[in-house]
């Protein structure tokens, strides 16, 4: 049986459709012209202010980005994480106030070194840079999170932020933030994480909304055009699909 040619047409001009616009949204962000506001989501409003509390008190942010490597089904979520971390890494060493972060994959290390180090470069600061800030703790997520839990031990550590890959496990982590009651802002995709993390911080991004947050804290251009591809991408699916249930409920009328 042959593809009914409606549908067809259908999914080429939505396809057609979604193409333009991404070509247009990558050329207004080539040409400088300013995008759209990023979603304001509650659970990073605050992040810049944390920061800044961090440095006048002297101390740092400790970063948790989960066992989620660079490759498979945890990938985004990951790259979600890196993109926060491009976000505060300037601002923390701007203040001399490099953060620490901890990761539970080892594809993960050198990336996350590597932000760390263009943070540094970026300030005419490369000679104080140091690839100990960033630790590859172990590849189990739950000794991972146990590892991470440690160095919240640090008095040097007055924030604790929470993105990527996890699950149930995290509580190990929020739960030492807790104990030395430093300000925690969270993202997970996992619903095992969510549930974990709800009752433990105000400033929690669920789902979908954790990957705003490079685009929302940074502002940079890359990422709120990325973040207003992924919008249109999804206008686009949800339209294709009710298009494909219209189309059926046209041909099985009588």
């Amino acid at each position: 049986m042959g593809l009914d040619p409606n549908l067809i047409a259908a999914v080429f001009w939505l396809g057609f459709s979604a193409l333009v616009l991404l070509i247009l949204l990558i050329a207004r962000g080539r040409t400088g012209v300013r995008s759209a506001e990023t979603r304001q989501l509650t659970a990073f409003r605050d992040l810049r202010r944390i920061v800044g509390e961090s440095a006048e008190k002297g101390g740092t942010i400790h970063i948790a980005l989960g066992s989620g490597g660079i490759a498979g089904e945890d990938a985004m979520v990951s790259l979600a994480g890196f993109q926060l971390l491009e976000a505060l890494a300037a601002d923390l060493v701007s203040y001399r106030t490099p953060p620490i972060v901890t990761v539970g994959d080892p594809t993960l290390l050198p990336w996350a070194q590597d932000v760390l180090r263009r943070a540094y470069e970026a300030r005419d600061l490369a000679d104080l840079y140091d690839p100990n800030r960033v630790s590859f703790v172990a590849p189990s997520p739950v000794a991972y999170a146990a590892g991470a839990a440690q160095f919240l031990d640090s008095e040097d550590v007055v924030a604790n932020v929470v993105i990527g890959a996890f699950g149930a496990e995290v509580s190990l982590i929020t739960e030492a933030a807790s104990r030395r009651g430093v300000s925690q802002i969270a993202a997970a995709a996992a619903p095992q994480a969510i549930g974990t993390l709800y009752p433990a911080t105000e400033h929690l991004a669920m789902g979908e909304e954790l990957f705003a947050a490079g685009a929302q804290t940074s502002g940079l251009r890359r990422y709120v055009t990325s973040l207003e591809v992924q919008d249109v991408l999804r206008v686009v699916l949800v339209a294709a699909i009710l298009a494909s249930v219209l189309i059926a409920f046209l041909r099985g009328s009588p």
